[in-house]
């Protein structure tokens, strides 16, 4: 068996989602604004689902049986009330959905029924509630449906809808204050003096944080500035449940965002990911906000959202962190690698496979600065980090990019 390439992961990921304390306000939605939403409170069902006996074929609802046929005495489409019994060798026309008569025995689909006049009769012997769908046979009424924490998507809508729910009471939205830090950095489209650069993990984070249980605070392009650097995050502090920052984290004499969280009375913890790209992350608190501080390289800041501030924002919500589901792959390259650490490598699918397993290529390797590779990719190839060699056909996993 191959190794878990995410084992190793496991217990500084642990660290990182103990600092946040889920938010506990809450709001009620339509069901289907509830879409991406956690709910704040389990989910129980108002009614029965189905509501009613109903039909599940287009056919015949047989009444008990008196001779070799049965008289059809009724007609019943799906909205239809049925306010006659059927009586021994009596049979309704019904259509799926419609409701059953009180008295019928079983609904035999129109394909099998033998239908002479206004007489119905059967070739074989059929069991007894054949295409019958029985009152509360999917959901009891009050039973439970969904528990809090429960991430919604649309099956959970359809069921809060069935059973009864017009609205549904979910965790309000998070406040997340973002930031790019970085005198050199402009915004998009502006025109750059020499020095200058476009500030693209802004609107990359930005990008990644349009999910329906956030509100963005927009804090825009930060100078390297220690106290505008801790002016702002303070403001940030007052209104934000999690501050999400790219740049300035390393240790040169111009990066600021350390000392600027703790000059603005935070705390920061340094919690080492054995990762490539990225390794330290710097998580902490100011005030009651959760605060994520990445570094500027694009790719690793890429990296540590997905792994790290995605789930941050499941735990605020009170849901579980959404694990990392990783693909099979195989290797469709060689390399020589240091070990050590687990990788995260932007690849694509070379279209080959081995024994029914898509192979991947490895693209843009050597820089965490570089975006290309990263657009052109399929999703990050993670290695191990007890890996030295990979050989073509090795087995691997991908974590394949969402959309």
């Amino acid at each position: 068996m191959v190794p878990d390439p995410l084992a190793i992961l496991r217990e500084p990921l642990a660290r990182l989602f103990a600092i946040p304390r889920a938010v506990t306000a809450s709001e009620e939605v339509v069901p289907e604004v509830a879409m991406g939403r956690v709910l704040a409170v389990p989910l129980a069902a108002w009614h029965d689902v189905p509501p009613f006996d109903q039909s599940a074929m287009d056919g015949y609802a047989l009444g008990p049986a008196a001779d070799a046929a049965w008289r059809v005495t009724a007609r019943l489409e799906a909205g239809d009330a049925a306010r006659l019994p059927l009586g021994p060798g009596e049979a309704a026309r019904i259509f799926t959905g419609a409701p059953v008569p009180r008295g019928t025995e079983l609904v035999v689909q129109q394909e099998k029924a033998i239908v002479e006049g206004t007489e119905v009769r059967v070739a074989t012997a059929l069991r007894p509630g054949l295409n019958i769908r029985r009152r509360g046979e999917d959901v009891r009424l009050g039973a439970a449906l969904l528990p809090a924490g429960q991430r919604m998507d649309a099956r959970h809508v359809a069921l809060a809808v069935a059973s009864g729910h017009d609205a549904v009471r979910v965790v309000r939205k998070l406040r997340v204050a973002l930031a790019s830090t970085g005198s050199e950095l402009r915004r998009a489209g502006a025109g750059l003096d020499a020095g200058q650069v476009h500030d693209s993990n802004g609107p990359m984070l930005r990008a990644m944080l349009r999910v329906p249980e956030v509100e963005l605070v927009e804090l825009g392009i930060l100078p390297d500035d220690p106290v505008r650097l801790r002016d702002a995050l303070q403001r940030a502090a007052a209104e934000a449940d999690l501050i999400v920052t790219s740049g300035g984290v390393s240790v040169g004499e111009e990066d600021h965002m350390m000392g600027a969280i703790l000059a603005a009375g935070g705390t920061i913890d340094v919690v080492h990911l054995p990762i490539r790209p990225g390794k330290p992350v710097k998580a902490g608190r100011l005030g009651a906000a959760v605060i994520l501080a990445l570094p500027g390289n694009p790719l690793a800041a890429y990296v540590n959202f997905w792994l790290v501030g995605r789930r941050l924002l499941d735990v605020l919500a009170g849901a579980p962190p959404q694990p990392l589901r990783l693909m099979a792959a195989r290797a469709g390259f060689r390399e020589e690698r240091k070990a050590g650490r687990v990788e995260f490598a932007p690849a694509r699918f070379t279209g080959a496979e081995f024994d029914g397993v898509p192979a991947v290529e490895l693209l843009g390797r050597g820089s965490s600065a570089r975006l290309a590779p990263l657009a052109a990719a399929d999703g990050l190839c993670v290695i191990g980090p007890e890996v030295t060699r990979v050989e073509e056909g090795d087995a691997l996993g991908i974590l394949p990019f969402p959309g």
